[in-house]
Parts: C-alpha cells; sequence; structure tokens
C-alpha cells in the first residue's frame, strides 16, 4: 500500500534521513523504533506532507504522492501531546474532522457515538477535555484521527507523555483499536517493550537509516548489527577476537561468526546446567536484580567473561559458583 524508496533529507548540512526504503501493507502496523534524532520524526513529516524537500519516491496505492498537498492525501496524524482543542468536549473534538467536511448531523452523531464506544469513552462525550486523564485524552485524540477514516494513520510517539505502567496497558489497546478500524498504520516509539506490543514488524532506525526490519519476534531473537542488539538491551555483545568466548564458540552452529566484526551471546539461550550436560560453564554470579517474576542475573566466568540472563530462581548465593549451558544457536553474528 504505502512503498518508501531509497528516501533521503537533510537539514542543511545535517542529513536526517539516508536511502531509506520501507513498506506499509494493507492494514498493517509498521513501527519505527529508534533513539532521539534517529530520522523517525522525520520520515512521518515527510510521508504526511509536512517535509516537501526529499529525495527518492514515496508511493500509496501505486500512485506518487509527492505533488499531493498534505491535507489532500488524507492520512492521519496522532501527536505525543494529543493537540486537543481545550474549548471543545470529547464529542466535539473527535467531530471537528467530520463537520470540517460538511456531513450530515445525523452521520457525525453517529460516527462519534461509534468510535467513543470503540475507545471506551461512551459515557464521556460532553466532559471537557481538560479534565480527563492522559489515558483518555489519548483515546480522545485516537478517536479524532480515527474519525475521518484515514488511509492512512500515522502516530508518533503517542504514549510518550504517559507513564510506563499506563503505557504498557494503553500499548495493548491502541494495537486492538487499530486492528478493529482495519487501517494501515506507522507507528513512531523509542521504546521497545512499546514497539513488542503494537506492531506487527519493526524498523529499527539508527543516524537516518533503517538497521533492520522485520518482525518484533525476529528482530529480538536474531537481531543483525551490534547497535540494534544494545538498543533492545542485550548486553552480551563481544568483540570476536574476544579470546575469553574461546570456549563458546567451539560450539557454536553458526559459524558466520568468524567473519562478523562482533557477535552476540543472546540471554535466551542461557540457562543453568545439570551435572552431566555437555558444554557446561562454570561461573559465578556476581548479581542478580528482582524485576518481578525473573531475576537479572550477571555472572562470570574464570576466563573473565561476564554474562548476562535471567533466571526464574536463584540457583546458588551471590559470590558462589554454578554451571551454565550456552546454547549453540545462542551465538549470534553482528554487522557494526
Amino acid at each position: 500500500m504505502l512503498q518508501i524508496d531509497r528516501l533521503s533529507h537533510a537539514y542543511g548540512d545535517i542529513v536526517s534521513l539516508r536511502a531509506v526504503s520501507l513498506e506499509v501493507d494493507e492494514g498493517e502496523i509498521l513501527c519505527l523504533l529508534g533513539p532521539s534524532g534517529c530520522g523517525k520524526t522525520t520520515l512521518l513529516r515527510i510521508i504526511a506532507g509536512l517535509e516537501t524537500e526529499y529525495s527518492g519516491v514515496i508511493r500509496f496505492a501505486g500512485a506518487d504522492i509527492r505533488p499531493v498537498p498534505a491535507h489532500r492525501r488524507e492520512f492521519g496524524l496522532m501527536f505525543q501531546d494529543f493537540a486537543l482543542f481545550p474549548h471543545l468536549s470529547v464529542a466535539d473534538n473527535i467531530a471537528y474532522g467530520l463537520k470540517r467536511r460538511r456531513l450530515e448531523r445525523k452521520l457525525i452523531a453517529a460516527k462519534v457515538r461509534s468510535l467513543m464506544e470503540r475507545v471506551g469513552l461512551n459515557e464521556l462525550g460532553a466532559r471537557d477535555v481538560a479534565s480527563l486523564s492522559g489515558g483518555q485524552k489519548q483515546r480522545v485524540a485516537l478517536a479524532r484521527s480515527l474519525a475521518p477514516n484515514p488511509r492512512l494513520l500515522m502516530l508518533d510517539e503517542p504514549l510518550g507523555a504517559l507513564d510506563a505502567q499506563l503505557r504498557d496497558q494503553l500499548a495493548l489497546e491502541l494495537r486492538r483499536i487499530i486492528k478493529t478500524s482495519a487501517v494501515s498504520a506507522i507507528y513512531v516509539t523509542h521504546d521497545q517493550r512499546e514497539a513488542y506490543a503494537v506492531a506487527d514488524r519493526i524498523a529499527v532506525m539508527n543516524m537516518g537509516s533503517v538497521q533492520q526490519h522485520d518482525s518484533p519476534r525476529q528482530i529480538y531473537q536474531r537481531p543483525a548489527s551490534k547497535f540494534v542488539a544494545r538498543f533492545l538491551g542485550l548486553r552480551n555483545v563481544f568483540s570476536t577476537n574476544d579470546k575469553r568466548l574461546d570456549a563458546l564458540l567451539e560450539g557454536a552452529a553458526d559459524h558466520s561468526w568468524r567473519s562478523a566484526p562482533s557477535l552476540l551471546i543472546h540471554p535466551a539461550g542461557i540457562s543453568p546446567s545439570n551435572e552431566g550436560s555437555t558444554r557446561q560453564i562454570e561461573v559465578t554470579l556476581l548479581d542478580a536484580i528482582y524485576r518481578g517474576g525473573y531475576y537479572d542475573a550477571t555472572v562470570a566466568a574464570d576466563s573473565g567473561l561476564r554474562l548476562s540472563f535471567a533466571l526464574k530462581d536463584l540457583p546458588v548465593a551471590a559470590g558462589a559458583s554454578f554451571l551454565i549451558t550456552v546454547a549453540p544457536d545462542a551465538i549470534i553474528p553482528l554487522a557494526d
């Protein structure tokens, strides 16, 4: 549906996007994930038509959208600060775009009722938006963006102003509402947990380029580069020349690590080992932080190699030794 082909952009001498190529299929949620300043919002603004100076091609439904002004693209855009009209009620905020299209009052009223039900605001239509909680304001902003039946919905850090617990809850609700609306969407965030919860596919961005583009599961299980692994919070990243790795690398299933500059020992492939298991490694438990349901543990081998991974239960006290096994397929080559 949406095709982006080698899109580049610069602010003066500062390059913000570097030959970005992406696609969004019909009904799909694509998440742009990356740190601040990586080009996510610039890409969104170009697609929306708010930035017009760029090289490359953007097509929607097969047609180049460069000559189409922003207000005629029929794309919905939802911002982090919600941009609600404080002098209007919940219902009037949602109806704003519909009234500008001069639709019949009955059609507008029916559409607003339907959207308020979909986003869980059934009883709040007459409320002043200033009296709403952050989560309720987010739902109003989403309903207003969906009201005109946009061909593409774009959300720029829509949960960024909310606390962490509320973000986790609303991320799942956002995905449900977007999927129920059967609209294609581009979702911008710097939070990987949010991206996992919302996206069908994730494009990880850094310094204006796409580092990896795949399903949430594949990106977590097989990060392609050192940047992606570290941005996802995977700490066991080492140079392939690190001699402390020798005992682990002997059993690697994928020998492509030999030509890679770096590698990841994926924490999902590290587990305590029983006596008699093959490829055991003795380690000392340095510390363990309880995260609720699991411990975030750090261990050290005799070689000085340190590894971090999750433990459901602690096998020994801090300072004591125990055996671990590293699955061969947990050794993943990384590009720089």
